[in-house]
């Protein structure tokens, strides 16, 4: 009986997917400021904005000639519930991108597919590449520190923006409101209230972006001397405290209960479990005292002056809003308006429609039938990164912190942001599919001592 042999990618392919990768993976945490430099002094903006879909579109062209020529490959892909549900996702997307091409515009409708799949795509190649190319647990190793320098740089530029750097500083960098990106955010308008984005798009791009590496150390935390990871955690938590970004606070303590549930939660008693959430209810309720009566904690928290008619006056009003506004129109339009219709994109339409809520905006695109796709999508990646037998805590960090983007999700577009989505998605897709080859060769040596 003959054995089943596993697919192989080419030398020459693999190394041009970790390079291209790689660049990309590189270049995210300042693409923000090199794209919005460079295409304010050398132009022209779009093509500085896109050069990672320019780079994921020639990227896929020979992997796509390879997959076509490796019939073992398509079949182990076609048996993979994670492969069916990122392929139905984007033929769905793509679909209607075409079926409201005129109607939503072109450049809305191209925005949205590159907004909407940019990730997916990407983390499909970084896993085709682990999965099938010749590559070590090393490189999964080097990706997560770069996180945490990553993470530690941008932090560090933030703080800076706070306590040293004049406000204005990054007009200089081609960085104009309502052209390119906003060279300061403040909260509810108050000049002497700055927000930290160090080289992201703004504050709540900054606050989520920290969560990874926040928690990349804390798993690290018995591996480092002490003054080192009071020194990360410390630099990278200031930085994450000083965006302001209520809905990164959210997702990083929900990051943090997660984690805690799956390190030590799962051994405790019940008992244990009732009085760990009392106390944490306890906590809460006297922070949001707090927060309600003391002036500087009020405007961090609500965004929301003393002088104001109303705790929520202002923008947290209007993400409520915005997100039922989303909803009635799900309501209005259950089969989708397609991709560009809602979301960031909509704003190279006719008119920008918003929900603040990543799932809404979604299933405002594709549907309900799209919405549970992504759904499936999502749930089937937490479930891989749980079963992970190998890179554990990075599995684990991944996992953890996407219960704290899924929170995010439900109060902004977190999946919008490049930096973010693309970073996750790629680490993520490259740990699955290096698990998945080292199952494979696991199954395969045990068969072998069988016979």
């Amino acid at each position: 009986m003959a054995r089943t042999q596993d697919a192989t990618m080419p030398t020459w392919l693999t190394r041009t997917l970790l390079v291209g990768l790689g660049f990309i993976f590189v270049m995210m945490p300042v693409h923000a400021f090199v794209s919005t430099w460079g295409g304010t002094v050398i132009g022209p903006l779009w093509v500085w904005k896109s050069w990672k879909e320019l780079l994921l579109v020639l990227l896929v062209l020979p992997v796509f000639v390879w997959l076509a020529t490796n019939r073992s490959a398509l079949r182990q892909l076609a048996k993979n519930p994670l492969a069916i549900g990122v392929v139905l996702y984007i033929a769905l997307s793509v679909v209607l991108a075409i079926t409201f091409w005129s109607e939503n515009g072109s450049q809305a409708v191209m925005a949205g597919l590159a907004m909407n799949l940019r990730y997916l795509g990407i983390a499909a190649l970084a896993y085709l590449l682990f999965r099938y190319g010749d590559l070590s647990e090393t490189w999964l190793v080097r990706g997560m520190w770069f996180v945490v320098s990553a993470g530690v740089f941008v932090a560090v530029l933030g703080i800076m923006q706070i306590l040293i750097i004049p406000s204005d500083y990054l007009v200089m960098f081609g960085y104009e409101k309502g052209v390119t990106i906003a060279p300061y955010t403040l909260i509810d308008n108050n000049p002497d209230l700055l927000r930290a984005f160090g080289t992201l798009r703004g504050p709540n791009d900054f606050g989520a972006f920290l969560i990874l590496p926040i928690i990349l150390v804390i798993t690290q935390v018995r591996r480092l001397p002490i003054w080192v990871s009071i020194s990360l955690l410390g630099l990278l938590g200031w930085g994450l405290i000083l965006s302001s970004s209520r809905s990164a606070w959210i997702g990083m303590v929900v990051a943090l209960m997660a984690y805690a549930f799956y390190t030590i939660g799962r051994r405790l008693k019940l008992t244990y479990i009732i009085g760990l959430l009392a106390i944490l209810v306890i906590t809460f309720a006297g922070m949001f005292y707090a927060a309600v009566n003391v002036a500087v904690l009020r405007q961090a928290v609500f965004h929301s002056s003393p002088g104001d008619p109303s705790l929520t006056e202002g923008s947290t009003d209007k993400h409520l809003t915005a997100t039922l506004n989303g909803i009635t129109r799900v309501v209005e339009q259950p089969l989708g308006c397609g991709v560009g219709c809602a979301g960031p994109a909509s704003y190279y339409g006719e008119q920008g429609k918003i929900s603040e809520n990543y799932f809404v905006q979604i299933a405002e695109e594709t549907g309900i039938v799209g919405l549970i796709f992504f759904l499936c999508v999502v749930g089937y990646v937490a479930y891989r990164l749980a079963k992970n037998r190998r890179q554990q805590v990075l599995s684990r960090a991944l996992l953890v912190t996407l219960f704290g983007y899924v929170a995010i999700g439900l109060l902004l577009h977190v999946w919008s942001d490049d930096p973010l989505s693309i970073t996750w998605w790629l680490l993520t897709g490259a740990v699955i599919g290096y698990n998945e080859k080292s199952s494979w060769r696991k199954s395969k040596s045990s068969s072998r001592s069988k016979t």
